[in-house]
């Protein structure tokens, strides 16, 4: 059995159990003995599974993809099919993935991921690497390569992430937000794959017991609604204002954090989407600090 892990401890059919420490093989002689067909049983079923995750509905890619998918398949099938719809294509947009839809990428990011990925020989220190790539390019992934101490991009780093990054991070927050020079520490700064990484990450620390509740807003990100759904904990829904531009209401937060109380719910997290997904607004600076104010009024 082929495993991805260091260590692994897993339950046979016949009840024995092996361990593979430092290993992607798992052998044991147990293995080998095949039961009879009386005795197997799947050991994954819908009964059996997470119930959490059973329950947990993640509508980016839920029932409106799904049609869409069968309806490409359909008109890519035959001339005929495609014939009934009255389009002729499909625009995928349950995503913010704006390639698919025509937007050009970046040209910086992609030149100096090229240069960071690219052996230096043919790279950062070819002779003629400033007429391939602009000088600036060439800098950044200069400072990316020292930065990963020569193993690459391929390779494993710190589980915060590389410690220079990590550097860079804490003096951007300190010129945004007009704070002290060197008053974060990178000690403090978290890097993950993705927004989504970090979510789950967070959450998983919050949601203690089926009581935890987090307020998310109405409308918002379905990866929040799926990962307290998934963790067991509880979604305290609060509403934006469509007609004042999807705005914040005080009152109305008040009130939903009441509510959920007196259900017996323990809310110890906010939610706050900035700009709003999938709303497009941005909150002005005031609402950001009610919306500040109100989690440290209410712990």
């Amino acid at each position: 059995i082929v495993v991805g892990g260091w260590c692994l401890c897993m339950q046979s059919a016949m009840g024995s159990r092996s361990i593979s420490e430092g290993s992607h093989i798992l052998s044991s002689s147990s293995l080998s003995k095949s039961p009879s067909s009386s005795r197997v049983s799947k050991r994954l079923t819908e009964d059996s599974m997470s119930q959490s995750l059973k329950g947990m509905e993640y509508a980016v890619r839920g029932e409106v993809v799904i049609a869409a998918d069968r309806i490409n398949a359909d008109m890519s099938n035959s001339k005929e099919s495609s014939s009934k719809y009255p389009f002729d294509h499909i625009v995928y947009t349950n995503i913010g993935n704006p390639h698919s839809v025509g937007q050009k990428p970046l040209t910086w990011p992609r030149q100096v991921m090229a240069l960071a990925d690219l052996p230096s020989s043919v790279g950062i220190d070819h002779p003629n690497v400033c007429d391939m790539f602009p000088e600036d390019c060439v800098r950044r992934a200069r400072s990316i390569k020292e930065a990963l101490n020569g193993h690459g991009t391929g390779a494993y780093t710190h589980s915060q992430g590389p410690k220079v990054f990590r550097d860079e991070i804490a003096r951007f927050i300190e010129r945004r937000d007009q704070l002290p020079s060197h008053s974060i520490s990178s000690d403090s700064i978290f890097m993950t794959n993705g927004a989504s990484s970090a979510i789950h990450m967070i959450l998983t620390a919050l949601i203690s017991n089926p009581k935890c509740g987090v307020m998310i807003p109405i409308p918002q990100y379905p990866i929040y609604s799926a990962t307290i759904d998934l963790l067991g904990g509880q979604k305290v829904g609060y509403y934006l204002n469509e007609q004042n531009g999807w705005d914040m209401n005080m009152d109305e937060l008040e009130q939903t954090l009441l509510d959920a109380k007196n259900r017996g719910i323990h809310v110890n997290s906010f939610v706050l989407i900035n700009p709003g997904n999938p709303t497009g607004n941005v909150l002005p600076p005031d609402a950001v600090k009610h919306i500040g104010n109100f989690c440290a009024k209410h712990n």
